[in-house]
């Protein structure tokens, strides 16, 4: 039986994406093994694959800690095991997977959570997005980690744009893809198909007046400013609203009117799936599953791969942009108006949904069988 070890870094947006894949592997009869934080088990050991949590690593880790100690955590815990795999998946964002599979002296398979980076990409990228890659990798990869990895002379964007294996999966519809045409044969775009999750949350669907809008900034951004600013923007008026308050309590934010539903957790699949307008912060993740349910978006991009979302879901004319903060009650209220005055949005989904016909998410697990051969 073929051995596959899958790396990752703890973070939902990059962990999600890679599950089903897992799943998919062992439904095969591979044997998996996953490295990720303590957090994760449950959700990988769901796949059937076999779940290694990283050592020298906290239980439950600050942010900050996540940041700083994950890559080398990682990286220490699959040089300690004792098995003898025959690949290595590993998630863009870890990028030492490359010289660690090189270390094993095993072939590799690079999974991209966000949209692929190239040269003519990241040429074109918003300057912010490129800004914080360089922060990102200064916060995660410090200089003692680097030499205890021997990369002393690698960084997150030239390990990404250089350290390039023979088959990179890409979790993103081909048509999101800026600049496809730049990307080889070795890149495969594939979005995994959406499954509906247990919902633990009664939102009372049937008590709200058309049309809703569903508000979420996704796992890691809470602020107590924005959901009141959110209140201001749609309380009392033609909407109804599902506000995701992340971990900012519902009960903290004062008096809530009758239209609107504040939770601090929200099935978000399920919720798109009744939602005539999506607010978000352009996360990958969000952003599939919007385009998957055929939700126009209200796009507030904070860092990161966030920023070119947001620009390539209003090149694709699905959504339209907002400051992010400080955005203005007002501002908020008058696109999500607009959005509804105007299906021009919901009639583009009907192309979207055509150009992703070609993007098979299970002939990408029939390339990595070819390597295994």
């Amino acid at each position: 039986m073929k051995r596959i070890l899958m790396v990752n870094v703890p973070y939902a947006g990059h962990t999600n994406p890679t599950l089903l894949l897992a799943s998919e592997l062992v439904k095969r009869g591979y044997s998996v093994t996953y490295v990720n934080a303590e957090e994760f088990r449950t959700k990988i050991e769901k796949t059937g694959a076999l779940f290694i949590p990283y050592i020298n690593y906290p239980d439950k880790p600050s942010e900050s800690q996540k940041k700083t100690m994950c890559f080398r955590a990682a990286y220490d815990t699959v040089l300690a095991l004792k098995e003898k795999y025959d690949l290595l998946i590993y998630e863009m964002f870890f990028y030492p997977g490359y010289a660690l599979a090189q270390k094993l002296g095993i072939p590799c398979i690079r999974q991209f959570s966000q949209p692929a980076w190239n040269k003519k990409f990241i040429q074109n990228a918003p300057l912010m997005f490129r800004i914080s890659a360089e922060i990102i990798d200064s916060k995660v990869m410090k200089k003692k980690h680097k030499k205890h990895m021997g990369l002393e002379d690698t960084k997150l964007m030239k390990a990404i744009l250089e350290d390039r294996p023979n088959l990179n999966i890409v979790y993103v519809p081909s048509v999101f893809q800026n600049y496809r045409e730049s990307f080889d044969e070795s890149y495969h775009f594939a979005v995994p198909p959406v499954e509906t999750t247990e919902v633990s949350v009664n939102i009372p669907y049937e008590k709200m007046k058309p049309p809703i809008i569903y508000i979420s900034l996704g796992s890691i951004i809470s602020n107590k400013g924005f959901c009141k600013g959110c209140i201001r923007a749609f309380g009392n008026t033609e909407f109804s609203v599902i506000l995701n308050t992340g971990k900012v309590a519902p009960d903290k934010l004062g008096k809530i009117p009758d239209n609107i539903y504040a939770y601090s957790f929200v099935p978000q699949i399920d919720v798109l799936n009744h939602a005539d307008v999506f607010l978000t912060h352009c996360g990958m993740n969000s952003v599939n599953e919007a385009i998957a349910a055929k939700v126009p978006m209200i796009v507030m991009p904070f860092v990161n791969d966030q920023l070119a979302n947001a620009k390539r879901i209003v090149e694709m004319g699905i959504g339209k942009r907002i400051r992010s903060f400080p955005s203005s009650s007002k501002q908020m209220y008058r696109v999500a108006q607009a959005i509804i005055a105007d299906d021009s949005m919901y009639k583009k989904y009907a192309t979207v949904a055509e150009q992703m016909g070609n993007d098979d998410f299970l002939s990408v697990v029939d390339e990595i069988e070819k390597l295994l051969m």
